[in-house]
């Protein structure tokens, strides 16, 4: 059930969890929040501590992990109908990567609403290198958000690559979250230089939406903070599941 995939003495930062259907009712499309439950459930198996240490934390949370990723989607008008799917946990700390790895493991079958998952397998992924320009890709959404002056006075609003905004904040976000994590200042450079495909998605949390992004697009600035967008996630809300990227090959 737990592969390593790769050199075994590559440092992973990644652990991707194969998962099928264990009943025949379809996953709900806004899953989102039900699997955030999950993972901290997953956490708190292995290390009560901190999971709870993590969900009160007030500060960044330095874990992200994709979409379900459905292998064999059929059409189905009342949510996600698939028989196999995977999600994939990244993380700068190998700590975590290994307590999701074996929470999975230990409690196998899991909820999302009434649908019933059973995790089939746990891969180890070998750590991806960045280099300083790279070409990714959202397997869950980015999302980024900033304050804006209406007649009712300040409220949230939630951005789109095609506002300079969006870009703006997901720089100030990555380094912010760099300086957090590493404690000391990363080689600032961080740009997004080509919007390749984008779509947008509204994703239900908490009984609010929020417009977020999926996209493929190119990414070039200093080796750490491409390899911290990789590792962590980009965007806001990643340990809700935003902001998970991959590699395009």
């Amino acid at each position: 059930m737990f592969e390593r995939s790769g050199n075994v003495k590559a440092f992973c930062m990644r652990a991707k969890i194969h998962v099928k259907k264990a009943n025949k009712l379809p996953v709900m499309f806004d899953y989102q929040y039900y699997l955030a439950a999950v993972m901290y459930r997953k956490l708190a198996c292995v290390d009560f501590i901190k999971a709870d240490e993590t969900h009160r934390s007030e500060g960044y949370k330095f874990f992200t992990y994709s979409n379900l990723i459905l292998e064999d989607k059929k059409a189905c008008k009342r949510g996600l109908e698939f028989q196999n799917a995977y999600i994939v946990v990244s993380s700068p700390n190998k700590e975590f990567i290994r307590c999701f790895a074996q929470g999975f493991i230990q409690e196998p079958e899991f909820n999302l609403g009434k649908a019933k998952l059973l995790v089939e397998k746990v891969e180890l992924l070998k750590e991806e290198q960045m280099g300083t320009k790279v070409e990714l890709k959202t397997i869950s959404p980015i999302y980024s958000k900033t304050l804006r002056e209406t007649t009712h006075g300040l409220v949230e609003w939630d951005l789109y690559p095609k506002d300079g905004k969006f870009h703006e904040n997901i720089h100030k976000n990555l380094v912010e979250r760099y300086l957090e994590y590493y404690r000391r200042e990363p080689q600032d450079n961080f740009e997004i230089t080509s919007l390749l495909d984008f779509k947008p998605k509204r994703v239900s949390i908490d009984n609010s939406y929020r417009r977020c992004s999926l996209m493929r697009f190119v990414a070039t600035g200093s080796q750490e903070l491409l390899q911290f967008a990789y590792d962590a996630g980009l965007g806001e809300k990643n340990a809700m599941g935003f902001g998970c990227v991959e590699v395009v090959k």
